[in-house]
């Protein structure tokens, strides 16, 4: 028997949900509550906005996973939203990768030279304790999913509470964990859906380059556009 797929898009943001899925606005109220979730026209699936960063995305999609047992309406999680990507990673603006994988990039301290050590190396990287600040979270196995979530560009991700605004803080946090695109909700997300054992994946597109803060130079509109698009297909 093939395996279902009826995916759950699980966004930060209202503006990142409607720039994706704006046939919403017909029957949706700009201003959804977080964690309603939002029956896509043609048998799409479903949407839900549970806000942006780590703290918040994470508590509601906790809450709203505990809601359903394994037999809810959707199958899968889909994260779907814009990043930033890093200097140097072969991204461009406007396009639309698959992130395989995640770490928290600013789980550590501020030397006194201003640099930036990661906690597990400050640690020392010993004992079980520690394993869990260096982890790595992953998507599920790409078994049973669409050609168009399977043939999107694979990345690295670096989950973060504050966004990189400097070259030489993108620097460091390439040297610091070796990935190509920056969010604020990717590792929550994949540690709560493991913790419900909800299969999860996390789409992006790329808005902004994450090096010196140029807002003049972000392009969210249409990254969302080339998001959508992809979805389309």
């Amino acid at each position: 028997m093939e395996d279902r797929f009826v995916p759950l898009f699980a966004f930060a943001s209202n503006v990142e949900f409607f720039g994706v899925f704006p046939e919403c606005e017909k029957f949706v109220s700009k201003n959804i509550r977080f964690g309603e979730i939002v029956e896509l026209p043609d048998d799409r699936g479903f949407a839900v906005v549970l806000g942006v960063g780590q703290l918040e995305f994470a508590t509601n999609l906790a809450l709203l996973l505990s809601r359903f047992s394994a037999d809810g309406p959707f199958t899968h999680v889909v994260l779907a939203g814009i990043c930033g990507a890093y200097p140097g990673r072969g991204l461009n603006i406007g396009d639309v990768v698959r992130v395989d994988s995640e770490r928290v990039g600013d789980l550590g301290v501020v030397e006194r030279d201003g640099s930036f050590t990661p906690w597990h190396k400050v640690c020392g990287g010993a004992g079980n304790a520690l394993k869990s600040v260096a982890q790595v979270y992953e998507a599920s196995p790409l078994r049973g999913v669409p050609a168009w979530l399977a043939s999107l560009k694979p990345a690295a991700g670096l989950t973060v509470n504050c966004c990189t605004g400097t070259s030489a803080m993108a620097t460091e946090r390439v040297q610091n964990f070796d990935v190509d695109v920056e969010s604020m909700e990717g590792a929550a997300c994949f540690s709560v859906c493991r913790a419900f054992g909800m299969p999860c994946f996390e789409i992006r597109a790329v808005s902004n380059i994450a090096t010196d803060r140029d807002k003049s130079a972000w392009k969210i509109d249409e990254a969302l556009e080339a998001l959508s698009e992809a979805l389309l297909e």
